[in-house]
């Protein structure tokens, strides 16, 4: 089929590492007979996603992830998984866990309170970040070092609508709709009385907790309001709480 409608050799061929072995071997001695061509020039294998602690996922282990079950169900954005993907290079065993999700989401919302605070006019792409974040695409799709660009422009010297412009151009390829970053800002920061009423007396016992240098209860409750879908964010005007869903 890939024959027929892409003719004879291609460029990129995505798979998992367990289709090495066999499947692919096998295409590419049937391809390679019948044209007398390389079939692909390159071949991306991922490595598997792992449960926490190293476990495969399998349905007879009840542990098989989906969209809906993983992420929807849990109140978790969905592009908090795709943040925690471009934490770990494609070549690496990814793991799963509802903690590391969550953990995914707080910095998702991080990146995009530090993308909302430089204002909207958007200045010029910098060259030089640019063509850091190209190399590290270049290099075997280097996400992480990708990342690790991002973070240097938001540190940078650079103009405040300079570095949203950069930004917005590496988005292209992360794909984490960073021009959307005020408005989700906006729309999951709460104040403490529109809280729904449990959540509200989390935050204030935590709050207490934080006044008395309690760090171990306030570190129990921050935890206790992450896995109900709130994020608490510590500043010289008290702590914040933000939704995660």
């Amino acid at each position: 089929m890939s024959s027929a409608l892409l003719k004879d050799q291609l460029d990129i061929h995505c798979g998992g590492i367990d289709h090495i072995n066999v499947h692919h071997t096998n295409e590419i001695a049937q391809s390679e007979a019948a044209t007398g061509k390389n079939f692909f020039n390159y071949w991306l294998h991922g490595a598997f996603l792992n449960i926490a602690g190293g476990k495969k996922m399998a349905k007879s282990e009840d542990n098989f992830l989906t969209l809906d079950n993983a992420l929807s169900k849990k109140g978790i954005n969905p592009l908090a998984y795709r943040f925690a993907a471009l934490q770990v290079h494609y070549r690496k065993p990814m793991e799963y866990s509802e903690e590391g999700m969550l953990r995914a989401q707080d910095g998702l919302l991080s990146l995009y309170k530090q993308v909302a605070s430089l204002g909207e006019e958007i200045g010029k792409i910098s060259p030089e970040f640019r063509n850091e974040f190209i190399s590290a695409i270049d290099d075997d799709l280097n996400m992480p070092k990708a990342m690790a660009v991002v973070a240097s422009v938001l540190k940078s010297k650079l103009s405040p609508s300079d570095k949203l412009a950069t930004i917005l151009d590496f988005d292209k390829v992360l794909g984490l709709n960073l021009d959307l970053g005020a408005a989700v800002v906006s729309r999951h920061e709460l104040t403490i009385d529109s809280l729904p009423e449990n959540i509200r007396g989390l935050a204030l016992a935590r709050e207490t907790a934080r006044t008395s240098k309690d760090w171990s209860e306030s570190d129990r409750l921050r935890n206790e309001l992450e896995s109900l879908g709130y994020a608490v964010e510590d500043t010289s005007a008290g702590q914040k709480i933000h939704s995660l869903v």
